[in-house]
């Protein structure tokens, strides 16, 4: 498995932002102020609630600084208003704090502290923060490497919808690290991130019914879902559809093209044995 180790910080949409049910004198200027990108004027609202101890304010004034919207890009204090924020409870805030911590992005670069923080916020059931807390425990760093322990926080991800989670414990399971060995468990956990429309859970599902690992051989849905992978950019997975030509019937390939026609680029699938791929 892939041991490489990257986070990046929540990227919160101002639209998911600006739909808080918070309304106050100030708030809603600075909500007003960012619909229509006068991010100087925004700052300027929100930054005296945020002194205030507005959890909201905290959170927003530290993505500015962050990304350097209405002020000038400070890393320095983007963690100063982030830590406001997270000490008061704010679960984004405290996974951002915890990337900071693991890049050394305007704090003393921490992986204990980077591990603490998303600790927190995972606890509460926040997703991301449980999926770095899986990765953290994979690897060993900042807490001592614990497969069973990382089995547990990618499991929580994943039955969270969180498509990557889903991939990586369906591996998990394939491979038996810190969960008993299962290759249905794997299928069960890979389609879920393919039915999302993951590229790679795709492939990897593609070659589980190619080989009938974990689920009843199918050369037409193999053939599909490598199908589906390699139109979203995945190269090996155009080269072992085609592989496939030479092995499997000329209607299980005249199958696996049609059901193939039916996916429509970035829409979820349902996969089944019965009727194997469809559109939600």
């Amino acid at each position: 498995m892939n041991q490489s180790f990257s986070l990046r910080k929540l990227p919160l949409t101002l639209l998911f932002l600006l739909s808080s049910h918070l309304t106050f004198a100030g708030f809603d200027e600075g909500k007003a102020a960012m619909l229509s990108h006068d991010y100087t004027k925004a700052m300027q609202e929100f930054l005296p609630l945020a002194k205030n101890g507005d959890v909201k304010s905290q959170h927003i004034v530290g993505m500015m600084y962050d990304e350097g919207q209405g002020v000038k890009q400070s890393y320095v204090d983007a963690a100063l208003w982030y830590e406001k924020a997270a000490l008061q409870g704010d679960l984004d805030s405290q996974y951002n704090l915890g990337v900071m911590y693991a890049q050394g992005q305007g704090v003393a670069r921490s992986d204990e502290k980077s591990a603490a923080w998303f600790n927190k916020a995972a606890e509460k059931g926040h997703v991301l923060s449980q999926f770095a807390l899986g990765r953290i425990y994979t690897i060993g760093r900042g807490v001592k490497q614990d497969d069973k322990v990382a089995a547990k926080w990618y499991r929580n991800a994943a039955e969270q919808n969180h498509f990557k989670a889903q991939l990586v414990y369906g591996q998990i399971c394939a491979e038996g690290r810190g969960v008993p060995k299962s290759e249905k468990e794997a299928a069960k956990w890979t389609q879920k991130s393919a039915e999302q429309g993951h590229m790679k859970a795709q492939y990897a599902l593609a070659q589980m019914y190619r080989d009938g690992r974990g689920v009843i051989k199918n050369n037409a849905l193999s053939y599909a879902l490598f199908d589906v992978a390699g139109r979203d950019g995945h190269g090996a997975a155009v080269q072992e559809r085609d592989a496939l030509l030479k092995v499997a019937t000329p209607e299980q390939i005249a199958q696996g093209k049609l059901l193939a026609s039916q996916w429509v680029k970035a829409s979820p699938i349902i996969i089944s044995e019965a009727n194997p791929l469809k559109l939600k």
